[in-house]
C-alpha cells in the first residue's frame, strides 16, 4: 500500500511526514470517509471496493482526512478518538488496498463545493471511475452534497457511484458511533464483536512523573491519550501481544492529576520502553477509577488488580 497526502496547499498532515502527490495517474476505484476505528463495517466496504476494482481493472483507493473535520469546523463537537493517524495507516496497510490518500482538512478545504470536490478532486486528481460510499455519505461545503448529486455528476463525467448498504451484526448497524459509546461505557469485550479484534492502540512511551516506580509498580506512560474513548478506570490489557498488564486511564485522583493519561503496568517485564511505540490491547474493564485515602490503600488495590488481571487474561 502506498500512502500519500493530496497536495492542495503544499502541506502534509499535521506533525506527519507523509509524502505529497499532485494526482494519481491511474484510473481508480475509490471510497471516502473518516474510517475512525476501521471496524467491520469499514472492512466490509473496503473488501467490496477491492472486488470492484479488480473486476474493473482499477486501482483501489481509500480517501480520508487529517485531522478529523470537526477539529477544524467545531472543536467542541469533536468525538473521542478511536485511532490516530499512524494506527489508521497500520490497519489499512494490512487490508490490501493500493493507495491510502489523505486530504489535509483545513478552513480552505472546508469551503470546497460539492460539485468541485467530485469533479476536480475525485475525478481529475484521483482518477475516480468507480465511487463506493456509505449509506449516509455527505460532502462538500456545509455537507451540501448527497449521493444523488454524486450519481448525477458521475453520469455526466463517466464514473459510477454505488451506495453500500449498512453493515449489521445482530440488528446493530456497525458504526464508529456505536463503538465509541460502548468504549465510554467500559464494554470492551462487546466492542471486539464489531471491530473483529480487541480494541487496541499503539502509542509512544514518554516520561511520566515517576510515582509508579516509587510505589513498586513502574508504568509506561503513553503519549497523546487524553482524547481516547475509554471509560476512566482500570483495565486488564495485553502489551505487545505477549505481556499481561494492568492499565489505568483517567486523572489519577489520589495524586490530584489534572489531565487524562493512560499508564500501563506490564507484568513480569523489565526494561526501558521510553521512546518506543507499544501496542496495548484492552481486554476487560476491571473497576472504576477511585481516589484512595492513602498511598498504602492504593498499593493494596493495585496488587488486587494485578492478581485479577493474571487470572482474567488467557495465555
Amino acid at each position: 500500500m502506498k500512502t500519500f497526502v493530496l497536495d492542495l496547499n503544499g502541506k502534509s498532515c499535521p506533525n506527519k511526514k507523509i509524502p505529497l502527490i499532485e494526482r494519481i495517474n491511474e484510473e481508480t476505484a475509490l471510497t471516502v470517509g473518516n474510517f475512525d476505528g476501521i471496524h467491520l463495517g469499514h472492512r466490509y466496504l473496503i473488501e467490496k471496493l477491492k472486488e470492484e476494482a479488480e473486476r474493473r481493472n482499477l486501482r483501489s483507493v481509500v480517501l480520508t482526512f487529517c485531522p478529523h473535520p470537526l477539529k477544524v469546523l467545531a472543536p467542541q463537537l469533536l468525538p473521542c478518538e478511536l485511532t490516530d493517524i499512524d494506527e489508521k495507516i497500520e490497519v489499512l496497510s494490512g487490508l490490501g488496498v493500493d493507495y491510502t490518500v489523505f486530504i489535509r482538512f483545513d478552513r480552505d478545504f472546508s469551503k470546497v463545493r460539492a460539485k468541485e470536490f467530485l469533479k476536480d478532486i475525485l475525478y481529475e486528481r484521483l482518477g475516480c471511475r468507480y465511487l463506493l460510499v456509505g449509506y449516509d455519505w455527505r460532502y462538500g461545503y456545509k455537507r451540501e452534497g448527497e449521493i444523488e448529486l454524486a450519481k448525477e455528476v458521475g453520469e455526466e463525467l463517466g464514473f459510477e457511484v454505488e451506495e453500500a448498504k449498512p453493515f449489521r451484526i445482530e440488528n446493530h448497524v456497525v458504526s464508529s458511533t456505536l463503538i465509541r459509546r460502548l468504549l465510554r461505557e467500559g464494554r470492551v469485550e462487546e466492542v471486539r464483536k464489531y471491530l473483529g479484534h480487541n480494541y487496541w492502540i499503539r502509542r509512544k512511551v514518554v516520561k511520566g512523573e515517576g510515582r509508579g516506580s516509587k510505589i513498586g509498580f513502574p508504568t509506561a506512560n503513553l503519549q497523546h491519550t487524553e482524547n481516547l474513548c475509554l471509560k476512566e478506570g482500570v483495565y486488564a490489557v495485553r502489551v505487545e501481544e505477549r505481556y499481561k498488564g494492568v492499565a489505568n486511564y483517567g486523572y489519577r485522583p489520589t495524586f490530584g492529576g489534572g489531565k487524562k493519561v493512560l499508564e500501563v503496568f506490564i507484568l513480569d517485564y523489565e526494561g526501558n520502553l521510553r521512546g518506543k511505540r507499544i501496542k496495548v490491547e484492552f481486554l476487560k474493564f476491571l473497576r472504576e477509577e477511585k481516589k484512595f485515602s492513602s498511598v498504602d490503600e492504593l498499593v493494596n488495590q493495585i496488587k488486587k488488580d494485578v492478581e485479577r488481571a493474571r487470572k482474567e487474561i488467557n495465555d
